[in-house]
């Protein structure tokens, strides 16, 4: 049967939460996961899932257990008194990987705690229902708010058949994007908020530019500053080729193409062609005409504004308009940081409470 959790539960789904964060957009479609495993109340092993296609997070973690077992000595019986941790449902379905609740069961563990159940159709509730009816001992939901604010981009996916929308523009002081027909003019942010930009391409499955914005900038449009795994590049405009030497077209020479929208093609024709290619979210960083097409239709769920206080334009691209009640409000080195969640995501509801949230959009103090 279906048990509450325990106080002892909390510390370890908090493991298996910092364990899936770890490889970012590298799991795209697929949610992020992390698994530990305990005995008599002592983590012996862990793992996460690390890429889509690869073995998940309950696999990796049983392999760790297994060598366990071996170094330690240690019969069917320990397994039986160990439990395993994980952030979400294991699954219970052939994909690119056997069923994950082949191996659970296959392990003799005989207590399985769980953050939240998997809102995919294949899953929903099968996974758990499996071990159920093999008599295992399960236990949750535990911090299902946070386990499901981690998984925002699969959760947007499966519920809303779009990718997770983050918007970010860089703005001066006097509100402009650039010096518009006189060029890009000087750069906006400074070092420390180019790198927490760079953390946030990292976490997103793909970066979308208009193609102006890629001839005009001629940006490489990486996470170098943060590290792999880098977004997919994605570029808005007409058929017209580009030039080669571009910075982004020398590493990435086939770059995602989205049409521009027409009178017959929409953003959903977009969010379409991101999905098909494996792509549960989008980082866009395009000028004014591309923010404008998802801000027109309300289609985002984050907004990343970054401001120098002290560079004026004059006149230029303006800025687009910013929402309401920022959630985050910060100097970041040089630069003022202002996040904003859109309305639909709703602190107590559908997402943990403002405090936990404000934590994702702070930056670490090894940034600063």
């Amino acid at each position: 049967m279906m048990r509450p959790p325990l106080p002892l539960d909390l510390p370890f789904i908090h493991r298996c939460l910092e364990l899936a964060e770890g490889p970012a957009a590298a799991v795209s479609p697929n949610p992020l996961v992390g698994a530990v495993i305990t005995l008599n109340n002592q983590m012996v092993a862990e793992g996460y899932h690390q890429a889509c296609g690869s073995a998940h997070a309950e696999v990796n973690a049983l392999e760790e257990w297994k060598a366990y077992l071996q170094i330690h000595q240690l019969d069917g019986e320990a397994a039986k008194a160990a439990t395993l941790y994980i952030s979400l449902e294991p699954c219970n379905h052939q994909g690119r990987t056997p069923p994950c609740t082949d191996a659970i069961l296959a392990s003799g563990i005989g207590t399985v705690v769980f953050a939240c159940t998997d809102p995919h159709p294949l899953v929903q509730g099968r996974g758990l229902q499996r071990l159920l009816e093999a008599n295992l001992e399960i236990r949750g939901p535990v911090l299902e708010k946070e386990a499901r604010w981690m998984n925002r981009r699969f959760e947007t996916t499966v519920h809303h058949q779009r990718p997770y929308i983050v918007l970010k523009w860089a703005r001066t002081a006097d509100g402009y994007l650039d010096q518009g027909e006189q060029g890009p003019g000087p750069k906006i942010s400074g070092s420390l908020a180019q790198k927490w930009v760079h953390g946030l391409r990292r976490q997103q499955a793909a970066l979308l530019v208009g193609a102006r914005t890629v001839l005009v900038d001629d940006p490489i449009l990486d996470a170098r500053l943060a590290g792999p795994p880098h977004p997919r590049i994605a570029v808005a405009g007409d058929s017209r080729p580009l030039p080669m030497d571009l910075q982004v077209l020398r590493k990435v020479p086939q770059p995602l193409w989205l049409p521009w929208p027409s009178a017959p093609y929409s953003l959903a024709g977009w969010h379409e062609i991101l999905l098909e290619a494996g792509l549960n979210s989008l980082l866009v960083e395009g000028g004014l005409k591309t923010l404008e097409l998802f801000l027109n239709e309300g289609c985002w769920d984050e907004i990343h504004v970054l401001e120098n206080p002290t560079l004026r334009f004059g006149k230029g691209t303006p800025a687009p308009p910013e929402p309401e009640n920022p959630l985050v409000q910060l100097q970041l080195g040089t630069d003022r940081y202002r996040v904003y969640l859109h309305p639909g995501w709703v602190p107590g509801q559908n997402a943990p409470d403002l405090n936990y949230l404000r934590e994702h959009f702070i930056p670490q103090p090894s940034l600063t």
